[in-house]
């Protein structure tokens, strides 16, 4: 059955939802990946660049065929013919690469060629190879694009997990409509069902997986994570596709962790799914700023929805703002639209959950690099009053822990939900610690006094992995779950010394290089977050 699936997403699929997918193929067959084009319509027809397992730099040219060929009308209305030229003539321009050095090129459909664009193309080469071109076109067609995909897809069922088990879970994804939020719980479940966390038997005796086998199921696990949600990003659902790589890294790096594996055998994926994510933060940017309303489905009943959107999309552009400072690109336009849409919508934000926490948090951070009065620090101050108001130890009202998502609450704050939940939240909270530390950091000693009565009725929740790299993991029953009250009577020094504290003893080693990484993934794992791991980010993210 996966291989039926995988048959028909190839047929259905346009070049720009196989781009990624191929990337990921490519590398697997020992290319590394210099640069994937964001709309696969790149200048010059050079969708991917890559460098060959011989060093040879290489460029593709993506294409989607219709009716499950190239046909000779569409060699013509799509203008393939001088995009080829373009790909063959003109030399790659990256900086990775070599431009006097020649270059390999491919022809990428996941269709047929009709006898005659297959003559028009023999017919180039030949013209090339009498100017004396060293290289012409090469064709990957549906055939070869099929194989490349089952030799990943179809060999990753690990030992001990039922074939149907993985296809079902494959299946039940591919089939999803796109245009909801993503089913964190299904991918996380086939993702980590693919990649070898456990041991290996054989013959009675249990060894680590092999270095290459972990990068296969990498790959493999790539692959799968593409395909498997091409439905939202079939529907353009950004933050879905986003979430859905933020999910793949985070056990890429569990795994790397898990069996101390070298970055060759993980970090060309990573870079290449980093550079997805990027590349989606943008495509969500370019949407918020052509859409005239931030509304979704019918306008008459999206009100209740549509704080809990812009304050998704403030984080995310936040995210975007830091991450291209982190970056050092050279600022235009975006930043300037980012900068105007944040603090336009910075009193708009809707602390419905403390699962919203890290949206706050990466809206604050951003602040405090575009404008220089202390009021971004002010809205550490408002999230910790709600907090303190609404989990009082008596209190009606609803604040839920970061274990459960606006989807999950929403219903309940609006008073439609069925049946209430099992679970109360009064008295408790997960990120109330952390909050209370960074504005302490901000010197707001008269601020924070009139706080404290308040914050020392509400417990501290802080659950601490058994070993680091499980953080990544979406479920983990291996840990230890604390629960502390703050002191009724605490010295400012103190406070602050622990306070200042940011050496990261939660954040796992590998993601400490990605901070601005690592805020996206707290903002779709929300709840690892914890006040150790906040302090650390405010320290890094401030270096900005």
């Amino acid at each position: 059955m996966l291989e039926r699936v995988i048959e028909n997403w190839l047929d259905r699929a346009s070049e720009k939802s196989f781009q990624i997918p191929f990337s990921h193929m490519l590398i697997n067959e020992g290319y590394k990946i210099i640069h994937v084009s964001r709309h696969c319509g790149m200048e010059l027809g050079k969708d991917i660049i890559a460098i060959d397992a011989d060093g040879t730099p290489c460029a593709f040219q993506l294409k989607g065929a219709k009716n499950g060929k190239i046909s000779l009308s569409q060699w013509r209305e799509d203008s393939i013919s001088a995009q080829l030229q373009d790909l063959v003539m003109t030399a790659i321009d990256h900086p990775s690469v070599d431009a006097t050095k020649p270059h390999r090129s491919f022809f990428v459909t996941n269709g047929n060629l009709e006898e005659e664009v297959s003559r028009a193309i023999s017919d180039m080469n030949r013209t090339w190879e009498r100017q004396g071109q060293p290289y012409g076109i090469e064709t990957i067609v549906r055939g070869e694009f099929l194989e490349m995909a089952l030799n990943l897809g179809t060999n990753l069922l690990p030992s001990g997990l039922p074939d149907t088990t993985l296809e079902q879970r494959f299946l039940q994804l591919f089939q999803e409509m796109g245009n909801d939020v993503l089913p964190k719980e299904k991918l996380t479940a086939l993702i980590e069902s693919v990649l070898p966390f456990g041991y290996v038997k054989t013959n009675d005796r249990s060894r680590k997986p092999s270095k290459a086998a972990c990068s296969r199921a990498i790959s493999g696990a790539a692959v799968l994570c593409s395909i498997s949600t091409s439905s939202f990003d079939e529907k353009n659902n950004h933050v879905a596709v986003i979430e859905a790589w933020v999910i793949f890294l985070s056990y890429t790096l569990a795994l790397a962790e898990r069996w101390d594996l070298d970055p060759k055998y993980w970090k060309n994926e990573f870079e290449m799914a980093k550079q997805a994510i990027y590349n989606k933060l943008e495509d969500l940017y370019d949407e918020v700023k052509e859409a005239p309303y931030l509304t979704e489905g019918n306008a008459l009943a999206d009100p209740p929805f549509y704080r809990v959107r812009l304050t998704w999309l403030v984080a995310y552009m936040s995210i975007l703002g830091l991450w291209r400072r982190f970056e050092n690109k050279r600022a235009d336009e975006t930043d300037v639209f980012i900068k105007e849409f944040c603090l336009e919508n910075r009193r708009k934000l809707y602390m419905w959950g403390e699962a919203a926490a890290p949206q706050f948090l990466a809206a604050m951070w951003y602040q405090k690099k575009v404008i220089s009065t202390p009021e971004p620090d002010f809205l550490l101050k408002a999230l910790i009053e709600v907090i303190c108001h609404v989990n009082k130890p008596k209190g009606e009202e609803l604040l839920a822990n970061p274990y459960y998502d606006a989807n999950s609450v929403m219903p309940h704050l609006l008073g439609i939900a069925e049946k209430p939940l099992d679970e109360r939240f009064r008295g408790n909270s997960y990120v109330l610690e952390g909050l209370v530390h960074l504005f302490v950091r901000r010197n707001f000693k008269q601020h924070t006094w009139p706080l404290w009565p308040d914050v020392t009725r509400i417990s501290v929740t802080t659950f601490k992995p058994k070993k680091l790299w499980h953080l990544y993991k979406w479920n983990n029953r291996e840990g230890v779950l604390e629960i502390a009250y703050p002191k009724h009577t605490q010295d400012w020094s103190e406070l602050r010394t622990m306070a200042q504290e940011s050496g990261g003893a939660y954040v796992p080693k590998l993601i400490k290089t990605e901070p601005v990484l690592f805020l996206l993934f707290l903002c779709v794992y929300p709840h690892r977050m914890n006040a150790s791991i906040m302090r650390w980010l405010d320290s890094e993210l401030m270096r900005i």
